[in-house]
This record gives structure tokens, sequence and C-alpha cells, in this order.
């Protein structure tokens, strides 16, 4: 999803998908970064010439860790993503004490054109615009196809396949989506910025379908939402 990240995404939106990357954009980290190219196609040289884009599953659950250039900081989350109806909900994970950490669930709803930023310990609800379009979490059909490897060793390993938002015109990317061959899951997500690495993440855990739709319905508290985001540390 050149993301997000959910999100695909840029500062001010998520870091948005998302976080993730479409989220990327909502979230707030990246947007404009990373959509494949126009008359981007196959990779360089050979049989390359001969793969296309999978097509990622529409509905799933699993959980994501992601890396931000910004903060040189690792969050994990558990994350719902339902591309039929265009929305992502992101689950702040606690794996450590971190101190003055608050920790936030994300409901995403594109076609309403907001987000909803929750405090988990207290409920408090922010309401904000989404001024990014949706962008599927899957590889777009202009991509470059880079690579295909297996992850793992003997006896326990899996497929991938490596794209990228690269051109002819242009010696490196900003955008690397890495999907399982067999069933076509997101596995890594990578936006770059003059040579660095911006933004990272991870999937993980896929599980498909959505177990509760009802992780989309924001809570009361929303009803009387702020308008402003809210600070990810502690105000004291």
């Amino acid at each position: 999803m050149p993301g997000l990240a959910p999100l695909r995404v840029a500062p001010g939106s998520l870091d948005a998908w998302l976080l993730s990357g479409l989220w990327l954009c909502a979230l707030g980290c990246l947007c404009g970064v990373g959509t494949a190219a126009p008359g981007a196609g196959a990779g360089a040289g050979g049989s390359l010439g001969a793969q296309r884009p999978c097509q990622a599953p529409q509905q799933w659950e699993g959980r994501q860790v992601l890396y931000r250039q910004s903060t040189g900081r690792y969050s994990r989350a558990l994350l719902s993503y339902d591309g039929l109806n265009q929305r992502v909900r992101v689950l702040d994970e606690r794996k450590a004490l971190i101190p003055c950490k608050r920790l936030f669930e994300y409901i995403l709803l594109y076609k309403d054109g907001v987000m909803f930023q929750i405090e988990q310990a207290t409920k408090q609800c922010s309401k904000i615009t989404l001024t990014e379009p949706w962008d599927p979490l899957d590889i777009p059909q202009n991509s470059t196809f880079e690579d295909q490897y297996s992850i793992g060793g003997p006896q326990e390993q899996i497929t991938v396949q490596e794209w990228s938002d690269r051109k002819s015109a242009r010696s490196y990317e900003t955008w690397i989506g890495i999907y399982t061959v067999k069933d076509c899951y997101p596995v890594q997500e990578t936006f770059t910025k003059n040579y660095s690495v911006i933004l990272s993440t991870r999937f993980f855990d896929i599980q498909l379908g959505i177990k509760d739709p009802s992780v989309f319905t924001p809570p009361s508290t929303c009803q009387t939402a702020q308008p402003e985001r809210m600070s990810e540390e502690c105000s004291w």
C-alpha cells in the first residue's frame, strides 16, 4: 500500500495506515510517500518481467510492529483491516513498561472521512478529519517486481515476493512491499526518503475475516469528542 500505513501515508494524517501505514497518513507520519508511479513495470531483466502482483485479502485481523525513524521507536498493535468497507482499527499493545506512555485505539472510517482516537485508560476521544483518500493495503498493479525468496530455513520456510515503486528513470524506491506468494498476506512494508528508512511495518499472526465487526464502532464517549489529536506522551 504505497501505506499504513496504515498507512501510503505521510506526516500529518496516520502515520495513518499504518498506522501500518494507511492509516499511516491518518495517524500522522508519512503522507504522499510511496505510491507506485505510473509506468512502473516489471523488475529488471529475465523472467522477472512475467510476474504480476497478487491480490491481498480484503478482510483480516492480525498484529503489527511499526518503526518510525522520526522517533526511533518501535510500537506494537492489534490490527483489524476491512478493505471492503474502507475501515481500519488499530489497538496499541503494551509489551513493556514505558514511563509516561499513553495507549490509544484508532478507528479509521474512510467512507465517513473521520478517524477516532480513543485513550484506552480513560476512553477520552478525539474526532479528526481524514484528508487522504483510502489507500488499500495491497500491491499496486503498476508496481515493479524486485525479487522472490524464502524466509526461514529447511522444514520451516515460506516463499515471499518483494515489490516496489521503482521505475526505470530512478534507481531507488520509496516503497517496498513484501507479500507471501501462496495467499498474498502482507509481511512487511517499508518507506524510504533520501535513501533512509522513515517507516517500516511488519505484519504477523494474520487471521482471515473480522471476528467482531463492532470493533469499528466508536465508544459513546466519542459523541462528545474533541477535535484535537491527543499526544502520545503524558502531560505532566
